[in-house]
């Protein structure tokens, strides 16, 4: 799954190098992630330009042999400020925030809360936002109460 994560990556990263950047667009967008441990995960989020709101419906299987059905719930600040270099082809969106999941496994629920820390491109020529999300968070559970680590990368179309 690693291997995969980091082919997609470098296609993503190689992919956006030869578009220039777009400023961030308010609206509805709807598209889908990948992340580790395995997660595939379709989302949907509305940009309200210094905010967004989103939901996902997913699969994950954060440990060999439980899988589970993923429901989420997600806010974030987008940062008043950008990552650029002096040409300001490739700029990246921080954003803060945070999220909720419900996990429906093999006989148990799994609540997570945690926080999020992405990073956004948004294509120029099309109404696309690439994110990558780092997302720290604590498992609750029935005897489970630990601190985890999930990562998604994925791709947004804007309408």
């Amino acid at each position: 799954m690693k291997k995969v994560l980091i082919v997609l990556v470098v296609i993503l990263f190689i992919a956006t190098i030869s578009l220039s950047g777009a400023e961030m667009r308010e609206g509805i967008g709807v598209g889908a992630a990948v992340g580790a441990p395995f997660t595939f995960v379709i989302v949907a989020d509305y940009n309200f330009g210094i905010a967004s709101a989103g939901v996902s419906l997913g699969f994950i299987n954060p440990i060999a042999g439980f899988g589970a059905f993923e429901i989420g719930l997600e806010g974030n600040y987008n940062l008043p400020f950008t990552l650029a270099p002096e040409n300001r082809n490739f700029v990246l969106y921080p954003s803060v925030g945070g999220k909720l999941d419900l996990q429906f496994g093999t006989g148990t629920t799994v609540v997570s809360i945690g926080g999020v820390i992405g990073l956004n491109y948004l294509l120029e020529s099309l109404p696309v936002r690439i994110f990558a999300k780092a997302i720290p968070h604590f498992q609750i559970a029935t005897g489970l109460f630990r601190l985890d680590m999930r990562s998604e990368i994925g791709a947004l179309y804007s309408f």
